[in-house]
C-alpha cells in the first residue's frame, strides 16, 4: 500500500489503528498537530492515533477515550524535554493534555469544552 501524505509532516498510516487498520482523524486534531510539529521543529512520533474499541480495551484506554473518536494522539519527540512539549501543547490550544513523565509521552486531544490537563496518575 502506498504511503498517503496528509501534509508536509504526517502520513495517514501514523493514525491507523494497529488492530483493525481503520482510521478516523479529526481535521482539527491534524491541524493542531501540524502547528505543534511546526513549533517544535522536529519529527513528532505518534505512539497512538485512532483506536477501535477492541484496541482501546487492549491498551487499558479510558472507556470514553477520544482516541476512539479520532480526536486524540499520544506523541513523543526525541531530544526535547516533556516540560517543553507540554508548554507548546498548551500554546497550540489542545483541549486535552495528559502528561506522562514515567512513560515519556503526551496525550493530546481536541475534546469540546474547557481545557483539561492531567499528569501521571499515582498508580503508573
Amino acid at each position: 500500500m502506498p504511503k498517503i501524505r496528509l501534509n508536509q509532516y504526517f502520513f495517514l498510516e501514523e493514525f491507523i489503528c494497529p488492530c483493525c487498520k481503520t482510521v478516523k482523524l479529526s481535521p482539527l486534531l491534524l491541524q493542531k498537530l501540524t502547528r505543534f510539529r511546526f513549533l517544535v521543529n522536529r519529527p513528532v512520533i505518534l505512539n497512538s492515533g485512532y483506536r477501535c474499541p477492541f484496541e482501546n480495551t487492549r491498551v487499558n484506554g479510558d472507556l470514553n477515550s477520544y482516541h476512539m473518536k479520532g480526536m486524540a494522539a499520544d506523541i513523543y519527540v526525541a531530544d526535547i524535554y516533556l516540560d517543553n512539549l507540554f508548554s507548546v501543547a498548551k500554546e497550540v490550544g489542545f483541549t486535552g493534555i495528559g502528561y506522562y513523565s514515567k512513560k515519556n509521552f503526551l496525550h493530546l486531544d481536541v475534546r469540546p469544552g474547557k481545557q483539561k490537563i492531567w499528569k501521571d496518575p499515582p498508580d503508573q
